[in-house]
């Protein structure tokens, strides 16, 4: 949309980017450009571009890592909120006694949003803390992780989120949500219209040598089958029920190192689509239907999205 000078005036506090290509806030490397895009810093900025946003009338977009994450070529419309600078030093806290009264072992991090995962896992892993290196090499934000419930090797963010603080956007409030009234599912956290500002794990003191051994170990394993190096949103697809992966369906259809223009079903995994540097969005949504239809036809399955297409 064509923004009046009246609606860029209300946002020059905040020092907007105005017709931004979004492929350098997306680990795709691909998207078409935000019609005003602002990287807020603190909880407090963050609350502000939603209020003025609101009496803007303008369409709000959320995005952290953007590891997740397809935008179209036409970009985005209206404010694009990145979140990937909203953090602060991460917060060790520990409890003093368990529920039956006994010294309690668990150790309480606290992180914005806007903080990297794969820094979080690190920081408990140096400290000794147990319950977070199945995330070693992980990709995103805390954040964007409560929100798609991020997982591996047997275990997910749901597992360690003892709350989280959101901003109500119904009421700009803030509020303090408990683990045991969030709804998580298999990558994903029903949150309706909330924006997540500020995790809290609860991880285990332990060993320090063997934390760090499983975190690396990890690492070493993500390095190895999955094409971390090159731009993929993660894995595309969504395992379906039963025990047979994406990643399997995907390669037993013949899709494995399958094309569309500059757009790659990566021969290291199947469930990563990757971008050789020159694809565009239509081109991995092409080649993401083509990967459909062909285990459809082999198998009948219909493999579900876990990557968000967002934008027009």
């Amino acid at each position: 949309m064509v923004l009046s000078d009246n609606i860029k005036n209300m946002f020059a506090s905040f020092a907007p980017e105005t017709q931004m290509a979004m492929d350098r806030y997306t680990s795709f490397r691909v998207g078409g450009p935000a019609d005003l895009l602002v990287l807020p810093s603190t909880v407090d900025q963050v609350i502000a571009l939603i209020k003025t946003a609101q009496k803007a009338a303008l369409p709000v977009t959320i995005i952290g890592g953007g590891t997740n994450v397809l935008i179209s070529d036409k970009g985005i419309r209206g404010l694009v909120v990145v979140l990937t600078r909203l953090k602060q030093k991460i917060e060790q806290t520990t409890p003093s006694t368990s529920t039956d009264g006994h010294a309690s072992n668990s150790v309480h991090l606290t992180a914005l949003a806007g903080e990297r995962l794969g820094s979080l896992c690190r920081y408990a892993a140096d400290a000794g803390l147990a319950g977070l290196a199945w995330a070693a090499g992980i990709p995103g934000t805390v954040g964007g992780a409560v929100m798609m419930n991020a997982g591996a090797f047997g275990s997910d963010m749901s597992r360690v989120v003892t709350e989280i603080e959101v901003l109500d956007l119904a009421n700009l409030e803030t509020r303090v949500l408990a683990a045991d009234s969030l709804q998580f599912s298999y990558r994903k956290l029903v949150l309706e219209n909330s924006i997540v500002l500020k995790v809290r794990l609860e991880l285990t003191r332990t060993d320090t040598q063997t934390v760090k051994e499983e975190f690396y170990r990890n690492l070493k394993t993500k390095q190895s089958t999955q094409p971390v190096s090159q731009a993929s949103a993660g894995c595309f697809f969504q395992n379906p029920p039963g025990d047979k992966p994406a990643g399997f369906l995907i390669e037993q259809a013949g899709m494995k190192s399958a094309r569309c223009n500059g757009a790659m079903v990566s021969d290291l995994h199947a469930n990563f689509i990757v971008n050789h540097g020159n694809a565009c969005a239509s081109d991995i949504l092409n080649l993401a239907c083509q990967v459909k239809k062909s285990v459809y036809e082999k198998f009948g399955i219909n493999l579900k999205e876990e990557v968000k297409t967002i934008g027009d």
